[in-house]
């Protein structure tokens, strides 16, 4: 998988002008709301013709809004929607047949050039005068004041308390740090927090709708597979992801626990193993595989395939095996039975939801007194105790491969590990 996404340095970049210089624009817009007469006598359209859905980070948090989608265009069949995101989501965004078109802002070119270009999009989608306008960000002062400024006829954002977003929005739901952000997602598009979406609309077969590959994926990505020296035709696939997003690398399995895993997994299984991973992230891929001591038995994928590939391989894995983390959300999206490991952030939050009937997924989450230590409240600044995560480091291989052969065969994860203090399904 290509790896487009912005460096560190730039996103800490970002998050320290968004926390210095976002409350004063939030401040100095909401004066000039107030010197306008704020609202006025405007209402929500009852059937929206234009509708603009803003979410610039989160990979992951994209697939939990597709729910949203889903709702919007069962409600409104002819509305229009629109999506604008960072151009590192974009291959992902054109993956969802309900959104009509896909408006990207590159932050990799650096953040002046990044606030130019959306100072640019601003401009344009102003002209577009969209009847209604859902700011999926959670905090982000850029995310509300970029609402502001498309200017359209009625706006939903999230709030919270001591995270102050210049009240920019038409409407304010509550963030609830309880639920699951899919039920946070669609309760945003309600715009109605007193009667906030239940935890049965996230907790069924089809809760995430279902997310294909391009036609050709799985027969471009199935080529490179099959020149892999380790590739055995004919063997069940089992995926595993030993990344986590670079802004918070506290998520992943510690080195020597994965490779244990791999170990054990290739010696007592006859299945490929295939390690996935963006094309930063294959130097951690390659370490992991040479840890593992059974890297002729591995398929290193890291940086081969692009993300429609990627879909196409977890549609036709037997299991997936990851961190928590925005591949884990596309594997559950593509049908696959996941192995999941949480950690600094929560599964109450974050867990996989499931696309396709009897999916079942294994959540490894040991709920340590610290844990969770990333929130969203704060942008998920991570702030860990310890050298190394103890939340990470504690899950036991022996858990995690017994939750993955009993996917394997056709039996119920949840129960492949009893001494798991918490396993979620």
């Amino acid at each position: 998988m290509a790896d487009p996404r912005p460096s560190r340095r730039r996103y800490d970049i970002a998050l320290w002008i968004d926390g210095r210089v976002g409350p004063l624009l939030c401040a100095l817009l909401l004066g000039l709301r107030r010197l306008r007469g704020g609202r006025g006598s405007r209402q929500p359209a009852s059937a929206p013709r234009r509708v603009l859905l803003v979410k610039m980070w989160g990979m992951g948090s994209i697939v939990l809004a597709s729910p949203l989608l889903r709702r919007l265009r069962e409600r409104h069949p002819d509305v229009r929607i629109d999506f604008v995101s960072l151009e590192e989501n974009e291959a992902l965004l054109r993956l969802y047949p309900e959104i009509d078109r896909v408006i990207t802002i590159d932050l990799s070119r650096g953040v002046f050039a990044f606030l130019l270009e959306t100072l640019r999009a601003i401009v344009r989608l102003r002209r577009e005068r969209y009847d209604l306008l859902l700011d999926l960000e959670f905090f982000t002062r850029f995310s509300a004041i970029f609402s502001y400024g498309v200017a359209p006829a009625w706006s939903h954002g999230f709030s919270a308390k001591g995270n102050w977003r210049g009240r920019l929005h038409d409407v304010e739901v509550p963030f609830n740090a309880y639920a699951h952000v899919t039920q946070n997602f669609l309760t945003l598009l309600a715009g109605d927090h007193m009667n906030p979406v239940g935890a049965h609309d996230v907790s069924g077969d089809d809760a995430l709708p279902p997310l294909a590959a391009p036609p050709g994926a799985w027969r471009s990505c199935r080529e490179k597979l099959v020149t892999d020296p380790a590739w055995r035709e004919g063997e069940p696939v089992v995926v595993v992801n030993p990344n986590a997003g670079d802004m918070a690398l506290e998520r992943r399995w510690p080195v020597d626990r994965v490779a244990e895993f791999l170990k054990h997994l290739v010696v007592r299984h006859r299945v490929n193993v295939v390690l996935v991973g963006a094309s930063g992230e294959r130097p951690h891929v390659e370490s992991v595989a040479t840890a593992s001591g059974v890297a002729s038995r591995l398929v290193d994928f890291a940086g081969r395939c692009d993300l429609g590939e990627l879909v196409a391989l977890f549609a036709h894995a037997a299991a997936v095996v990851t961190n928590d983390s925005g591949p884990m959300h596309v594997a559950a999206a593509a049908g696959a039975p996941t192995v999941a490991l949480f950690g600094p952030e929560t599964p109450t939050l974050y867990g996989p939801l499931r696309s396709t009937r009897g999916q079942r997924h294994a959540v490894h989450y040991l709920r340590l007194g610290c844990s969770p230590c990333m929130f969203v409240h704060d942008n998920k600044v991570l702030s860990c105790w310890f050298s190394q995560a103890r939340c990470m480091a504690g899950i036991a291989v022996s858990d995690v491969l017994g939750s993955v052969e009993a996917i394997l065969a056709g039996a119920d994860p949840t129960r492949a590990s009893p001494q798991l203090r918490v396993i979620d399904s």
